[in-house]
């Protein structure tokens, strides 16, 4: 019987002829984990923080809650896990894997201890899954590298070393930076890794595969941030009419507005707009809004959404004002805190001088909020925009013609894509799109359009190589490099853990008896130099 032709793509991931060689590379998130094996040029799953389709079932009344959790009795959290306090009000709510503080009481009073095992018992159940049902292997056989954030709590590492030596028995692990592995996907190792993600946007200088992290810089306005922003202009803006009854309008209930709801509005609808300088200049947010109002030209969405209450169909009318202008909470920035365009040129600032051009002109932006459409487009005319106004970044205006991000092709690419043939818009283009038979040439022209071909071939070396990964995937797609490569960071071994981890922020990396320190250093650069050799 033949295979149907989605069966046969999932074919494509092959393992190699040593068997257990590759490495699971694992990028844990605050909202989403991606899971796959070294040597892939994606990851195979992206695993949610929803809930899982047994606590669903549970929820819906198909099934009982379980009382077995990963091999051993459930207890208080396991339960917690599958109940409205893990997840608010709404059991179909987000629920956070970790924060970025880990330390005391959380907003709903649960201690330190309590919110450790928690956070225990849910990586437990999702690596779990990663595992057994998602990547069919066995734990034992397999290395793993993890891409960890520089700023992630000491906390949440060693609960996710506890986890994978404890209860999967995996063999070693490797925390490796994720803004130098994104980096290592576009074939340098020097340049300004801006990671947007949910929680918070970091901003961490790299010069020849050496992450300079005294000089990192961090602010809040990311995707958690902006999904806040678009709740409160959701409730302000944009009033629900009954689907029977169009001018019965009335506001939008807390209770719909739901992480899950917001971002679901979040990544189908919004978008960066171009910046509109007359619109938000030395005024207040109130006439921002009108003003952006008045000016926007892009078209007014309704969302069909179901009213608890009235037990009936509701319409949600999103103006096209909010779809385009609601990511300026990112942009705009204040004491508490800052834009994401004064975080990156605060970074270059700290950098030392010689250093600065370098790292503008190889910028690289990753992460799940910056694959809203124009988004980095936008990035660059508010760094210009502040370099020429802003007095604080004085000492860097003389850069703003060097601003450029790795995956953008640059005028030679341009001019090379345009002469070549083959290409759309190149030589090679008809005039008439319909003419099936194009006028015979004289054989002058064959033989230069002959040589225009050959040459073309020769000149395909191109200074960028476009946006061939998504911002979201280029951590864990740098850690499906090194792992094909046989290189990572330090290592920890399962004999070896006691639990601790290897972090910038202690004073030395663990080691082997039998292993000297200036090793597992030296261990740290093998990323770069193996890449290096192989571009």
């Amino acid at each position: 019987m033949a295979l149907p032709i989605a069966k046969i793509r999932d074919l494509s991931f092959k393992t190699s002829i040593y068997g257990i060689e590759e490495r699971i590379v694992l990028d844990i998130g605050s909202c989403y984990i991606k899971c796959g094996l070294s040597g892939e040029s994606r990851p195979r799953h992206f695993i949610s923080m929803f809930l899982s389709e047994e606590a669903l079932d549970d929820y819906l009344g198909l099934r009982p809650i379980h009382q077995q959790h990963f091999g051993h009795e459930c207890n208080e959290f396991c339960n917690e896990r599958a109940s409205r306090t893990c997840r608010g009000a709404n059991p179909l709510e987000y629920a956070e894997l970790y924060e970025l503080d880990m330390l005391g009481k959380d907003n709903r009073g649960r201690t330190e201890e309590q919110r450790m095992k928690i956070l225990e018992e849910r990586l437990s159940e999702y690596l779990y899954d990663v595992y057994f049902k998602h990547l069919l292997t066995d734990p034992k056989q397999r290395k793993v590298i993890v891409c960890e954030s520089p700023l992630a709590p000491i906390a949440l590492k060693q609960t996710i070393a506890k986890v994978l030596f404890e209860k999967l028995q995996a063999p070693s692990v490797s925390f490796t930076n994720s803004h130098l592995l994104a980096l290592l996907t576009t074939g340098t190792t020097t340049g300004l890794v801006i990671d947007c993600g949910h929680l918070e946007t970091s901003v961490l200088p790299i010069y020849a595969s050496r992450p300079m992290t005294p000089f990192i810089r961090t602010t809040p306005r990311a995707g958690k941030f902006l999904s806040t922003h678009l709740k409160k202009l959701l409730q302000e803006k944009c009033p629900i009419s009954l689907a029977d009854n169009p001018t019965d309008l009335r506001i939008i209930p807390e209770g719909m507005l739901t992480s899950a709801f917001l971002e679901t509005i979040k990544t189908r609808l919004l978008f960066a707009s171009p910046l509109i300088i007359s619109a938000r200049d030395n005024i207040g947010e109130d006439e921002m809004n009108n003003n952006y109002r008045d000016l926007s030209t892009s078209t007014e969405v309704h969302v069909e959404v179901w009213l608890e209450e009235e037990q009936a169909r509701g319409i949600l009318a999103i103006p096209g004002w909010i779809r385009e202008r609601a990511t300026e909470c990112l942009f705009n920035g204040d004491e508490d805190a800052q834009s994401v365009t004064d975080t990156i040129l605060e970074a270059v600032l700290k950098s030392p001088s010689d250093l600065r051009r370098p790292l503008l002109s190889s910028m690289l932006l990753i992460g799940g909020t910056a694959q809203l459409p124009n988004f980095q487009n936008r990035l660059v005319q508010e760094i210009k925009r502040s370099l020429q106004t802003n007095p604080r970044w004085k000492r860097l205006a003389g850069l703003a013609e060097a601003i450029r991000f790795l995956d953008d092709l640059t005028d030679e690419d341009r001019a090379s894509l345009s002469s070549a043939v083959g290409f759309a818009g190149g030589r090679s283009g008809s005039s008439n799109m319909m003419e099936l038979e194009p006028p015979s040439e004289p054989a002058t022209t064959t033989n230069t359009r002959d040589k225009d071909r050959k040459g073309s071939k020769e000149k395909k070396v191109y200074q960028s190589s476009g946006k061939v990964f998504m911002p979201n995937c280029r951590s864990w797609i740098g850690g499906s490099l090194i792992g094909a490569l046989k290189a990572s960071g330090p290592e920890i071994l399962r004999e070896n853990f006691n639990g601790t981890v290897p972090d910038w922020t202690t004073a030395g990396f663990l080691t082997s008896p039998t292993t000297p320190a200036h090793d597992t250093a030296a261990s740290t650069s093998v990323v770069a130099s193996a890449l290096a050799i192989s571009y």
